[in-house]
């Protein structure tokens, strides 16, 4: 299991990860990109933000909050059609 850590930082993304990829030169792989979509899911009404990654091992912590994400327009499309009469 790899964690990734998101913070924002005015106009920027700082996107703290650690994995096999990142040591190969691979700025952003996909757990990157996952966390960069998320935020942005979470957060749709900020402004795009620039991207910026460090490579460092993450280390859970008890005083981190657990983020709920608002469906996607697909998930949202699909309860709709599973629930309609």
């Amino acid at each position: 299991m790899y964690l990734v850590k998101v913070e924002p930082h005015y106009n920027d993304l700082i996107i703290t990860h650690d994995c096999p990829a990142c040591h190969f030169g691979h700025k952003q792989c996909k757990h990157v990109q996952m966390a960069a979509e998320v935020y942005e899911r979470w957060q749709w009404w900020e402004p795009k933000k620039q991207i910026h990654t460090v490579t460092r091992k993450i280390v859970l912590s008890s005083e981190w909050e657990q983020i709920q994400l608002p469906p996607s327009q697909e998930e949202q499309l699909r309860a709709v059609i599973d629930h309609a009469s």
